[in-house]
């Protein structure tokens, strides 16, 4: 146990940050293979998909879940538990990842890979599991707090 009373915190923060860096890099890796491995793969769009994704995550997004937040927490007086915020961050990029599904793109001629998914349902799922995955991990905390205390 440290003398300061976040040191605690700071070390779980940094454990759940490098945790969240390597599986999101492994995903990335992981893209980038079936990219690669593609023979249709359109390099330009590609690109532009890309440029598009590093403006909206990088400006648009941030700026919106730090302002939100700030909105947010200002409004009530108060601080927003580290769950709720990941759960929240989270859902929202899942539902706007689904935004494309969700207009129909896949009905399009010749757009095949999507048509036979189920993607309302698959969404509802991960939107449940995402939100009682941060739930399970509050609880942890709250009773790591419990113990500790």
């Amino acid at each position: 146990m440290s003398d300061q009373p976040n040191a605690d915190r700071e070390r779980d923060d940094g454990a759940l940050f490098w945790t969240g860096t390597v599986l999101g890099w492994a995903i990335i890796a992981f893209g980038l293979k079936l990219l690669f491995d593609d023979p249709e793969a359109s390099w330009f769009n590609t690109l532009r998909l890309t440029a598009i994704g590093i403006v909206a995550h990088d400006i648009v997004w941030l700026a919106v879940s730090v302002g939100g937040t700030w909105l947010v927490m200002r409004a009530l007086g108060r601080d927003i538990p580290h769950w709720i915020r990941w759960a929240t961050w989270t859902s929202a990029i899942v539902i706007a990842m689904w935004f494309p599904l969700w207009r129909g793109y896949g009905d399009r001629i010749r757009n095949d890979t999507i048509l036979p998914r189920d993607y309302r349902a698959s969404i509802i799922i991960l939107l449940i599991a995402i939100w009682l995955g941060g739930a399970a991990a509050a609880l942890v905390a709250r009773r790591r707090q419990l113990s500790d205390g």
